[in-house]
């Protein structure tokens, strides 16, 4: 198997590797910084209501709120890390030297990407521990304002309507995390040999193919279709519910835009493009709607076999012709 143990993390280590350069945070007094954090959270409730009437979700988003700092960013990783190997079921490897090294090495890997990540990411919502919790880290959030010019109440909106329209997902298709949880877990036990990996990376040219192949690997690509809808649909969500209420949509958008072609480490692994997905998803998520009318996207959330493929993410007439007749 690709993990037949549990991740040997130590998470001590990662986590003060991953608060290395605090001091970088966006200067703020201490009544600021209050201002802001209540700000956050009363801008994330209402975000909650206007995408839920956009949607058509008899919900306001997620339960809970919390606005963090990068060390809390880094805390809340922790604990989704370590309810999703709770809920595969792996056991922990036995105790000794070569595990030390595990435990250390995977640590300087993890708080090195959750340092570079906690700078980038403006929010996440967490729909997989069962949590119903979304994340907003301030201090990105804060630097994204001052190094763009963009006005906090628009920004801080926009960006809420995006998190909550995840949380709105999950609502409208109660099945979706338990969907996501299987696809991810055929991925996590893939047995496939290094050959058939080499094999299936020539055929393929992605590197993920690397790390799962067969079967394995048609579950990671559903899935990254899958999360590409996803992250589409809250673009276009955020940006469409927003109009009316952010002055500044259009230069937000503008301002995130995603240029055509792979870049970093899209270059190896479209798999693991995340700009791609952002940029294809919310393509595909505009023509549905030109084609259907935004009611015509609710069908995606009605049962998993209307989940676009990977294909349809790139021909959405297919997708409408499948599911809509």
């Amino acid at each position: 198997m690709l993990m037949d143990y549990a991740p040997s993390i130590d998470w001590t280590l990662a986590l003060r590797l991953s608060a290395a350069g605090a001091k970088d945070l966006p200067n703020l007094d201490a009544r600021s910084l209050k201002r802001l954090v209540a700000d956050l959270r009363v801008t994330a409730r209402r975000a909650g209501e206007i995408a839920g009437a956009f949607l058509d979700v008899d919900s306001a988003g997620a339960t809970a709120v919390k606005v963090v700092d990068w060390n809390g960013w880094g805390t809340a990783v922790r604990g989704m890390v370590e309810t999703v190997v709770t809920e595969l079921e792996l056991p922990r490897r036995p105790d000794g030297p070569v595990d030390w090294a595990r435990r250390h090495l995977n640590a300087v890997l993890l708080g090195a990407g959750i340092r570079a990540a906690s700078r980038r990411l403006l929010g996440q919502y967490d729909a997989y521990t069962g949590a119903d919790t979304l994340y907003l880290v301030a201090p990105t959030i804060v630097a994204h304002e001052r190094d763009h010019g963009f006005a906090p109440a628009d920004f801080r909106l926009w960006v809420a309507l995006h998190e909550q329209t995840h949380a709105l997902q999950f609502r409208a298709a109660p099945w979706l995390r338990d969907w996501i949880g299987q696809r991810a877990r055929e991925v996590f036990e893939d047995d496939a040999s290094p050959v058939q990996g080499i094999a299936a990376w020539a055929r393929t040219g992605d590197l993920a193919s690397l790390l799962v192949s067969g079967a394995a690997g048609e579950s990671l690509t559903r899935l990254v279709g899958v999360m590409t809808f996803l992250e589409g649909h809250a673009d276009y969500t955020a940006d469409v519910a927003g109009r009316p209420h952010i002055p500044s949509v259009a230069s937000l958008r503008k301002a995130f835009s995603r240029k055509p072609g792979a870049s970093g480490l899209g270059k190896i692994s479209p798999s693991f493009d995340k700009s791609a997905q952002y940029r294809d998803g919310l393509a595909f998520c505009r023509e549905v709607a030109a084609l259907r009318g935004r009611p015509g996207l609710r069908a995606a959330f009605v049962e998993p076999d209307n989940l676009p493929t990977p294909a349809e993410i790139s021909d959405a007439r297919a997708w409408v012709r499948r599911v809509h007749g």
